[in-house]
């Protein structure tokens, strides 16, 4: 029986291979990515590199914001139906991303006075937020809305399809920023607590007291460090005065702060974001003089722009597909 079995496996040891040399070569993998070379787009792959199905290796890609423009007819804040489409990306994003926040900025075209521009703006970058809180179910407080009026044009506005392109609202994902510990202590121990600074102010007063400066400059600094930060500086009240007086002077804190951390070395306008709420979310009673104090405030917030990495198949040229490749 032994003497069988040898003559058997001596038999097939000299036999001819069972495939022919065309088949074998056609199933040849040079680099052995795993993608045999008929397929493969990308030859000689270092060993250990991940690649897709043509053979070539995965990209990283990084973004820092989800882009989205959404126009708006002259002189109007309602959101066009095409708009929500847009939304509806945008939304799942938001809900793919919980740590994220979204700031979200309305322009106009030169059409009419600049204040009312300026007004409008800021209805049509809450028109956006409110679908997206209402009809998308998005957190409010992970939304945050500027106006610009007409003072941040992207195409000339002597043109009707300028003016399309300027009458908009765009924005862009921010994730809150860790302070290292290298930065100013007084500006680093605010942010490893809130990643937030305040500034107080004197009644119906917007100058910046000089206790505060050697803050911002440190602030100025981060932001040139770190060029994928940017800083939120929000204005408030007290009570004391009108509504509409209380939202001027509000407005006037914040872009103070703002024109001081500008003055130790110029930061590009899209990194520093103001807006005045006047004496709407007091974080104090009005009712008392030490109340008061703590709500004339302005109210700093160090943000990183969100940037995400992630694997992608990028083929070189196309996907061959299995009846294709039979077909050659």
């Amino acid at each position: 029986m032994a003497i069988v079995l040898s003559a058997l496996y001596s038999t097939l040891s000299i036999s001819q291979t069972l495939y022919p040399t065309s088949l074998v070569e056609s199933l040849k993998d040079s680099d052995q990515d795993g993608v045999i070379d008929a397929r493969d787009l990308c030859a000689n792959t270092p060993a250990g590199i991940a690649v897709d199905n043509t053979g070539c290796p995965f990209t990283k890609l990084e973004y820092y914001n989800f882009n989205f423009d959404v126009q708006f007819d002259t002189a109007s804040y309602k959101l066009k139906q095409d708009a929500y489409g847009e939304l509806d990306n945008l939304a799942l994003f938001l809900q793919l991303q919980p740590r994220t926040k979204l700031l979200i900025e309305g322009h106009t075209d030169n059409t009419g006075p600049s204040r009312i521009n300026l007004l409008l703006s800021k209805q049509r970058a809450i028109a956006v937020s409110s679908a997206l809180i209402s009809n998308f179910g998005i957190n409010k407080n992970r939304i945050k809305t500027f106006g610009y009026g007409q003072e941040r044009p992207i195409a000339s506005n002597d043109t009707e399809q300028g003016r399309l392109l300027n009458r908009r609202v765009s924005g862009e994902i921010v994730i809150p920023f860790l302070a290292p510990d290298a930065l100013n202590q007084t500006v680093s121990q605010s942010l490893h607590l809130s990643n937030q600074v305040t500034i107080a102010f004197g009644r119906n007063r917007y100058n910046i007291k000089a206790e505060y400066r050697s803050t911002l400059e440190a602030i100025n600094r981060l932001l040139r460090d770190h060029p994928d930060t940017l800083v939120i500086i929000e204005g408030y009240t007290d009570n004391t005065g009108s509504k509409a007086y209380n939202r001027a002077l509000s407005l006037e804190r914040a872009n103070m702060v703002a024109d001081i951390i500008n003055s130790f070395s110029p930061i590009a306008p899209d990194r520093i974001k103001t807006i005045g709420y006047g004496q709407d979310f007091p974080i104090a009673s009005n009712q008392t003089p030490e109340g008061r104090i703590m709500n004339r405030r302005a109210e700093i917030s160090i943000m990183k722009r969100f940037k995400a990495a992630q694997e992608v198949a990028i083929p070189k040229w196309t996907i061959w597909s299995v009846d294709q490749l039979e077909k050659e």
